[in-house]
């Protein structure tokens, strides 16, 4: 049996998932996480082979998994609505096993489940290629950023509000303009939006 830990934010999804892979028959749901913090103790007690992770979990992205998991650590496979390049190239960057959408055939899902834990990688060829070309994702900090320029807040607002000075709020616009060849806040806000970097919905 191949032992699964799904990590999701959003109880209907993850019942549908895991009443999915129970039915294959040779694929066991060890446990099933809301939130990074109970990542850890969870792969302690329920020692699964493959974790199965939304990149979205309530306010937290959690591309960044991968490279946090102490050694040893099972593969994890990204499971996403996300359908962004630069999403592909941050998973492959922090070592994640694949990177899967949830409108993948149930097939390919537990395709790519079986084959990770045989030690390979699930990413599609599609997937590879755009990420390959895709601009890197800016840090979290550098997304909260970019959000408070989105929502027309001045440097000395977006300062106050994350606890920087003006002139490091400027340093990070800076370093923002020059990676990604815009010369406008709206540029910055036009680029990062059609990137899926932002998510303006929710205010």
């Amino acid at each position: 049996m191949i032992r699964v830990m799904v990590v999701d934010d959003h109880p209907v999804a993850s019942a549908g998932v895991v009443e999915a892979l129970v039915k294959t028959g040779d694929i066991e749901v060890v446990g099933v996480a809301a939130a990074l913090a109970e990542v850890e103790a969870m792969i302690a007690t329920t020692c699964p082979d493959v974790i199965l992770c939304d990149v979205q979990l309530g306010p937290e992205r959690a591309l960044d998994l991968p490279r946090k998991l102490q050694p040893p650590a099972p593969p994890v496979v990204f499971f996403t609505g996300y359908d962004y390049p630069s999403y592909v190239r941050a998973a492959m960057d922090a070592g994640a096993a694949g990177y899967l959408l949830k409108t993948a055939p149930l097939a390919e899902i537990v395709a790519a489940i079986r084959w990770v834990a045989t030690g390979g990688s699930a990413y599609a060829t599609r997937d590879l290629r755009g990420a390959r070309a895709a601009p890197r994702m800016p840090s979290a900090r550098e997304r909260e950023v970019m959000a408070l320029v989105a929502a027309g807040r001045t440097n000395a607002e977006i300062g106050a509000t994350l606890g920087l000075s003006e002139r490091t709020v400027e340093s990070h616009l800076r370093r923002l303009f020059g990676r990604y060849g815009v010369e406008s806040r709206l540029e910055l806000t036009t680029f990062a939006m059609r990137l899926g970097w932002l998510d303006l919905s929710s205010g």
